[in-house]
């Protein structure tokens, strides 16, 4: 292999090693969000912004230039590490952001119960279903 195949192959590597970064980076985001543990939330989103940050950092020290053809199995091969590991690194991101968002959603109805301004709830009277009216009428729990 000649030089500019080894360092176009080098730089892969090293971003192929940056790419695992965000990869533990973005599934310890995930581990924080579900378990709800909000002190390691913060910790694993600064974490994964310091990967991206060097992912992104290693993908400008790609060489430029045209591919030899000796040396085009090991490029194709690492090609196709980063991509598959880029694609699962933009599906767990898709899924943290739905998590993100589920409890967001969660904590927004929370607040609006206890500051009394969620929507109008439909409540049982004696007589069946009925709107709330402002009459006095308040939630007592949501499930």
């Amino acid at each position: 292999m000649n030089d500019s195949a080894g360092d176009i192959v080098v730089a892969l590597e090293h971003e192929l090693l940056t790419l695992t970064a965000v990869h533990e980076a973005l599934l310890a985001e995930t581990a924080a969000l579900t378990e709800g543990d909000t002190d390691h939330i913060g910790i694993a989103t600064t974490k994964k912004n310091v990967a991206l940050e060097a992912h992104q950092a290693a993908m400008t020290q790609r060489p430029a230039g045209d591919i030899p053809e000796g040396a085009n199995a090991e490029l194709s091969t690492l090609q196709e590490r980063l991509a598959s590991l880029a694609s699962e690194c933009q599906d767990v991101n898709r899924r943290n952001g739905a998590l993100i968002s589920k409890l967001s959603d969660r904590t927004k109805a929370a607040l609006n119960i206890l500051q009394g301004t969620e929507d109008i709830a439909v409540l049982y009277s004696a007589s069946g279903v009925e709107a709330a009216t402002s009459k006095g009428s308040r939630v007592l729990g949501k499930a």
